[in-house]
């Protein structure tokens, strides 16, 4: 199983995550051997003769307000607060697309162990997370206010505009396959004064839909998907008792769901389930796109009704403002390609010759309505 006038006002996240697998060599690899590096990048852009969406880190004081954070100012945020020291392939198991994150994660199955809670925990080091202030800064020409000054924030709503999220181009050059598959983005927004009452969360991946976070494997590399003994005997694990019988282990629960990094939705979207068997399903889209100056398919339609994709809102005033935490892993339970021939087959265990030191690139963009197309 295992980053001018008239235009929209844009926030650009920029984030190449260079993802370097390394694990033992030999019929026991498995998702829970690998671990990558991260390399952070950000960029952020804005214009127009009204004002701007800008940015901040959550904690910093008012003259760091900005359009654009580097790549360095980013990968300095990550590291100061323990994140991305060594990412590794890890799950928070079965969630919804519109879930908070689980309070946990876990990035080792241990052969023989179906609950997933008995597996060794993630900590922050594995995966790379930060999180961002936003807020619209408008001016018209008027000054208000003591002192008296020409900005003020006013409200917006704040969408993804853009969401890449590909294998990096050094891959085919070194000879490794693409796992950006794998590679989930968690988005909860929320005002910063009112975080219960106004919390969205997405879970967003490259092609949405369900990948599902159980199933049998071979973690120990002998004779084939694992096996334990069941009964209720005190020897019972041994293969003593009255009515002990072997049957195959099938690790972790349930399935994950996330939206798709696009902007349609799709109605053929396919996938294997915990038999390997695929299915077809929805998939629905996290971005919405531009026509020019004006901000399109705000919505998409669910089996409820038509569902807005904002992810939040900037606020009026300079007392609160858009939070938007981003959370970036990747997804041990996720099928990759063995890529054999003639017929390749998905499997959630990677083969090392052909994913240690694979690269993915990760790219956000944030976006409001252009005042001209309100």
């Amino acid at each position: 199983m295992k980053f001018s006038k008239n235009k929209i006002i844009v926030s650009a996240l920029a984030l190449a995550i260079g993802a370097s697998l390394a694990g033992s060599v030999g019929s026991t690899i498995a998702w829970y051997q690998y671990s990558t590096r991260a390399n952070v990048s950000f960029l952020g852009q804005a214009s127009g003769i009204s004002g701007n969406l800008q940015m901040r880190f959550k904690g910093e004081d008012d003259s760091k307000w900005r359009t654009k954070i580097t790549y360095t100012e980013l990968g300095a945020e990550i590291a100061t607060h323990g994140f991305g020291e060594k990412l590794v392939p890890m799950t928070y198991g079965a969630m919804d697309k519109d879930d908070a994150l689980p309070e946990n994660a876990y990035i080792q199955p241990i052969a023989g162990v179906a609950d997933m809670s008995k597996w060794a925990k993630a900590t922050k080091k594995n995966y790379a997370e930060f999180e961002l202030e936003l807020r619209y800064n408008e001016r018209d020409g008027v000054k208000e206010g003591t002192p008296a000054k020409d900005e003020k924030n006013i409200a917006k709503d704040v969408y993804l505009s853009k969401l890449l999220i590909q294998e990096d181009y050094t891959n085919e050059a070194a000879e490794k396959e693409d796992l950006s598959d794998a590679v989930r983005i968690h988005i909860h927004a929320y005002k910063s004064d009112d975080e219960a009452n106004t919390k969205q969360n997405r879970l967003i991946s490259k092609q949405g839909g369900t990948a599902v976070t159980n199933g049998k494997l071979d973690l120990d590399g002998v004779d084939g998907l694992d096996k334990i003994y069941f009964g209720s005997d005190a020897g019972a694990e041994f293969g003593f008792g009255d009515g002990t019988t072997e049957d195959y282990v099938v690790y972790g629960s349930g399935v994950q769901t996330s939206y798709a990094a696009a902007s349609e939705v799709n109605n053929n979207h396919k996938y294997l389930d915990a038999n390997e068997v695929e299915q077809t399903e929805t998939a629905y889209p996290a971005l919405v796109t531009s026509d020019g100056n004006e901000l399109k398919d705000l919505k998409y339609t669910g089996p409820s009704g038509e569902v807005d994709k904002k992810i939040g809102a900037v606020v009026e005033g300079e007392d609160a403002y858009l939070r938007v935490k981003v959370t970036i892993w990747v997804e041990g339970w996720q099928k990759l390609s063995d890529h054999a021939t003639p017929t390749a087959s998905y499997k959630a265990i990677w083969n090392p010759n052909q994913y240690i030191d694979s690269k993915f690139d990760v790219g956000i963009q944030f976006a409001v309505q252009d005042i001209f197309a309100e």
